[in-house]
Order: structure tokens, then sequence, then C-alpha cells
């Protein structure tokens, strides 16, 4: 009977953890209070598990942490996958506000790979989203999407809203960041709507909260402080302290674009102390931003006060503590124009130049990005067009003509992306050849062109073949031959296939353009070279893990502990350590299931060792898989060579790692290969 008291509490506070979480987090508290009472492990981990999440929701950190610890402890005692994968998501989610994306995401690959085996559907699209949401705040938003648009589509297969809202909201989000805000805005009111009729609250405020910013951007300010003000309400009932701290510095914005100061230093206030309290560095120091502005107009602009230059100098703090580029830029163009005015000119020029540099910076990411945006546009319009063609296949026949109609549109769009990649490829070559590392490039221009020309005209042909077909059917249509008009159907469908397979093969075509042109500042720091090697095999190992659950491999690390800490690029070196792994684990993936029908014993096998030398440090990864005859050996460096079968590879992660260990690291890099029995990569850099 207690038991079943203490079960149906958890059901209730599991159910509402999202909708109402202070509700959840009280709900939890009596279950953990009975089930420690009466000694029931499996009531009392359910509660902790919940009570940890509710704190995440409020913004307590360290306070869910310690629940979310006990509660893993208990649910590993009692065998269960699910109740695991739980915590590893919140764990996950825990170390994304900590800014810790590496764990974060070690966290909700772990969650997925539980909840995959253990079909636990609803988890599954959960951990998808979250792992979106943490490749977004990487930078990474072709990878955010496909997470997103994942998520999305088993949300709606099991009709689950939590999913389906949340991936709708931060798809909408990737609209907004691309500057598309009329389909930002179409995707926040979908979410919008799950969320109000579903009594989801906290989320509903967040929708809110994002509309009321782009009409804020429209210059649609009355509406925007209605929108705002809806969604401060709604933060304060639940006790969303993130979300009223936002929806304060966003009031503050308009009440300052509207020139009512006052209440705009009222609400930045508030904000500013919320933030503080839950530990949100970088919204510190854009509340310190306007601040300074605020008080400028307050005073009429006459110079700057030493209140404003103390907000200048605690959001400068803030900025390097948490090193955001974007912020830091702007504080140092605050500083310029405050020392400019009180005829500190010397001090003025120092910020002038800080600016112009961290706006260099900036812009240069800007220029690899413009393609990558269109990469992701053109994501978007593939999953709709998917979408549209399942639609069709469940309505009636009299439709056809016109839903056909619009799959034309849908190819010669896709036909005009390519076409802008192609052009976008062509500029962004003209600015790669700038730097050292893609000097060679500027010769494979020609080869690089020739290999998007190819599916291009590929598209073009078989959208040409579609627009006769399209014709013909219409002519069947007209005389009532529905069978012929079906029939003319299904082969434009298969034409569409080839369309669609040969867009990605120029997809990956400048995706691979894209790895080898970016660049990354070099910056040398104390690097744990054993840890460094064996966090990238991890991840690399996971990665591949994650897409073939299948895979198994046997991992050995021989480290030289002696070794320490060496200055270097770690960013750099962990490219190169990537590009190498994920060559081995699909060398030995592939010989698996090549040996797997014959019945042959094989251990898949990957080993990284590293040795502390006189003046240097001596790296080899070595695996067991079917090797590289000898006469290709001497090209595996070179650009766009690659033994990868055709559509699976471009060929550029080991001309690039060549690159980095040459020219940036200052090393050497050879390989080694028995065909049939393995490759052997021998790294080694100096120590100075």
């Amino acid at each position: 009977m207690n038991h079943r008291k203490i079960d149906q509490l958890n059901k209730e506070a599991w159910e509402s953890r999202v909708s109402d979480s202070n509700k959840a987090l009280q709900l939890s508290r009596e279950a953990i209070d009975l089930a420690q009472k009466y000694d029931y492990q499996k009531g009392l981990a359910n509660g902790l598990r919940t009570l940890g999440f509710s704190y995440i929701r409020l913004s307590k950190h360290e306070q869910a942490g310690i629940y979310l610890e006990q509660a893993l402890e208990l649910f590993e005692l009692l065998n269960d996958e699910c109740g695991k994968s739980d915590v590893y998501e919140y764990m996950g989610i825990i170390q994304r506000s900590h800014g810790d994306y590496k764990r974060s995401l070690e966290f909700l690959y772990e969650a997925l790979k539980l909840r995959r085996e253990n079909n636990y559907r609803e988890g599954e699209s959960l951990s998808l989203y979250h792992l979106g949401v943490t490749y977004k705040y990487l930078g990474n938003l072709e990878q955010a999407l496909e997470c997103f648009l994942q998520s999305l589509a088993m949300a709606r297969e099991i009709n689950y809203w939590v999913a389906e809202s949340y991936s709708l909201n931060n798809i909408g989000s990737i609209y907004f960041e691309l500057g598309d805000d009329d389909n930002a805005l179409k995707y926040y009111h979908e979410s919008l709507t799950i969320r109000k009729n579903t009594g989801d609250k906290w989320g509903e405020a967040g929708c809110l909260d994002n509309i009321g910013y782009i009409e804020f951007k429209k210059g649609n300010f009355t509406s925007a402080l209605s929108y705002y003000e809806n969604s401060l309400e709604i933060t304060k009932k639940v006790g969303d302290k993130k979300g009223e701290a936002n929806c304060l510095f966003h009031l503050a914005e308009v009440y300052y674009q509207n020139g009512n100061d006052n209440e705009a230093q009222s609400c930045a206030q508030q904000s500013l102390a919320i933030r503080e309290g839950i530990g949100d560095k970088k919204g510190e120091a854009e509340i310190y931003l306007l601040l300074a502005d605020i008080r400028i107009e307050m005073t009429g602009n006459n110079g700057y006060s030493q209140e404003q230059l103390k907000y200048l100098n605690e959001a400068l703090r803030i900025g390097e503590e948490t090193k955001a580029i974007d912020l830091l830029y702007k504080i140092h163009k605050g500083f310029y124009n405050a020392y400019k005015q009180i005829g500190e000119f010397k001090e003025a020029l120092v910020h002038l130049e800080l600016f112009n540099d961290l706006e260099k910076e900036i812009h240069s990411g800007r220029i690899n990005q413009k393609i990558v945006n269109l990469e992701i546009t053109h994501k978007i319009e593939q999953a709709q067009k998917e979408a549209e063609i399942y639609r069709l296949r469940n309505i009636e026949l009299a439709t056809l003509y016109e839903e056909s109609n619009q799959q034309k549109r849908e190819i010669e769009n896709q036909k005009i992306s390519l076409e802008k990649t192609l052009d976008e490829l062509k500029s962004a070559q003209a600015q790669l050849i700038q730097s050292e590392k893609m000097a060679s490039l500027g010769e494979l221009t020609a080869g690089i062109a020739h290999e998007i020309q190819n599916p291009l005209n590929f598209v073009t042909n078989f959208s040409e073949i579609n627009s006769e077909l399209i014709a013909e059917m219409q002519v069947e249509v007209d005389k009532g031959d529905m069978t012929v008009a079906s029939s003319i159907a299904k082969m434009i469908c298969e034409n569409e296939l080839k369309i669609n397979l040969h867009s990605k093969r120029a997809d990956a075509i400048v995706k691979s353009m894209l790895q080898h042109s970016r660049s990354s500042s070099g910056q040398k720091q104390p690097t744990n070279i054993n840890a460094l090697a064996e966090e990238f095999l991890r991840l690399s190992y996971h990665g591949l893990r994650a897409r073939n659950q299948s895979f198994n491999a046997a991992m050995h690390t021989k480290f030289d502990d002696g070794i320490g800490e060496i200055n270097i690029a770690s960013q750099d070196l962990g490219r190169v350590f990537l590009n190498i792994f994920n060559n081995a684990f699909y060398s030995v993936y592939e010989k698996m299931k090549t040996l797997l029908a014959s019945q042959v014993q094989y251990e898949p096998t990957v080993t990284v060792s590293t040795k502390k030398m006189k003046d240097s440090v001596a790296i080899n990864i070595s695996d067991n898989g079917d090797g590289i005859s000898n006469k290709i050996l001497e090209k595996i460096f070179q650009p766009f060579f690659t033994t990868k079968p055709a559509g699976q590879g471009t060929g550029l992660g080991l001309s690039l790692s060549y690159d980095i260990i040459t020219k940036q690291l200052g090393g050497t890099i050879n390989v080694m290969s028995e065909e049939g029995k393995g490759v052997e990569f021998m790294i080694v850099l100096p120590l100075e």
C-alpha cells in the first residue's frame, strides 16, 4: 500500500515536471520522504531523479547535481537502464549550463545509447533534442538542425508533445539566427500553440519571449512589450529565474529604445540581480553594457561618469573571464567612446585597436558561416520536401496534378540552391587563398568546381525530365486516365530520389571544403597530450557507436606519464587526433562487417601510445583493419584523395592533419601499413 502511494506521487511528479516544475518539486519531495521512511529504493530513486530535474528548471544546478548523483547510484543498484539514461540527460544539461560542452555531449550520447538499447522512444526523442541544443551552443548549426529534425519526426510518430514543441521552437531559433524572421515566427507560433494546449507554462513563456524579440527587431515596440510582459508574468508564477531575467532584460531594451530611461534602468537592475544569483556570467555582461548606455542617455551624453566606467569595467571583467568575443568587441568600443569623450586619447586608442582586432576575427568567422548557412537552409528545405512527399502518398489521386507541380517548384528551388552554393564556393576561394594553410588549394579550384558541377548536371537533367513528365501527366489527367497518370507520378518520384542523391553528394563536397578551410586561433596553452588523445579516442568511438549500435571495438592506450603538459595549440592537435581516430574506427568497422559472414574470429582494435624523448614527444596510433596498399600509401596526405567508397569521403581529413602537424605545430607525421593487417600513424612533436 505504501509503495503504491509513493509510485503514484512519483508518477504525478514526473508527468508535471515540464508543465509545472514547482508542483513536480513538491510531489517528488513527498515521495522521497515516504520512500526513505519505508526503505523503498525504487521510489527513492525516481523521486531524486524528478527533484534533480526540478532544480535544473529553477537554475539551481549545484543542488540538482547532488540529487542526481544519488539517483544514479540507486538506478545502478536497481539495474534500471531507463532511469540511468534520464540522469545522464540531466547531467548533460547541467554541464551545458556550465559551458562544458564536451562533457555535455558525452552524457547525452550515453543517454541516447541506453534509450535506444531499451526502446525508450520518448527518452530517445528528448536525447536528440538536447544533443541539438548542445551542438547549437557549439555553433554547429548543421548538426543541431539534424538532431532537431530527428527529434521532431520521432515525437510526431509517437505523439509526444514535449519533444515536438521543444524541437519546433529550436528550429525556429535556427531560422532566427539565419535572419529569416518570418519562418522563425511560424515555428515559434506552432510551438506556442502546443504548449498552450498542454498547459506547459514554462515553455509558453519562452515562446512568448522569442516572439517578442522578433517584434522588437522589427520595430513593433508596443507588440514586443505585450509579449514580454505576458512572458514575465508567467515566469514569475512558475519560478523560472533565467526566463524572468531574460524578460526583464528585453523589457529594458524596449524601454531604452522608447526613451523611457528610468523604466529601462529599473528593469535592467532587476535582471542583473537575478543573473548574478543564478551565475549567468554572459548575461551579466550584457546588462552592464546596457546600463552604461542608459546612463549616457540619462546624463544627456555630456561625458562619462565614474558610474558608467564602472559598468564598462564590470562588463570587461566578465567578458575576459568568459572569453566571449562577441561581447568583448562591443565592450572595447564602449571604452573607446568613453575615453575619447573625456579626452584620454591614449587609452581610447588602445581600446580602438582591440575593438578592430576582435571585429576582424568575428568577420572572418562570418565568411565561413555564410556558406554553412546555405547548407542549413538547403537541409531544412530538403526535410520539408520529404515531408510533402510523404503527405502525397496519403491523399486522393484527384489532387495529384497540383501536388506534382509543387514538387516541381521545390526541385527547381533545390537546383537554384545548389547553383548558389557553387557561386559561394568560388567567392570563398578568394578569401581562403589569403591564408598560408590554403595556399595549395588555389590550384584545385577547377577540380572542386568540377566535382560540384557533376551532381548539379544530374539535378538539371532530371529536373528537365520531370518537367516533361508532368506535362505528359497533365494530358493523362485531362483524359481521365488515372492509371497512366499514377505510373508517371511514380517515375517522377524515382527521378526525385536521384536528384536527392546527387544533392547530398554536392553537400558532402562543400562540407569537406569548409572543414579544410576552417581555421583556429592557433593559441598555445599547457596541454596534457595523454588526456587529449584519450578524450578524442573516446569521442570518436562513441560517435561511431551512436550511428552503428552493433559496432564494438577494443581501445588500448600506452601513455608515458612522464610527458606532463606541453605548450601546444590543443584545438589543432585535437582535430588531427579526431581525423585519424575516425579513419581507424571506420577501417576496423568495415573489416568486421566483411569477416562477420565468414565467422572468422576478429576483434576490432585501435591503439594509441605516447613516449617522451629528449627534445620531442612521439605519438603512435594504430589499428588492425585492412590496411592500405603500397600503391596508394604515398597519396593519402594529398587533398581530396580517399580510399572510402564514392560518396562516403572527400579526402580532406588527412591532408588537413598533415598541414597542422608539419606547418602549424612544427612536427612530422608518417604512416606505415601492411595490407590486410592494419595502419600505424607516427607523429613527432617538438617540446619547444
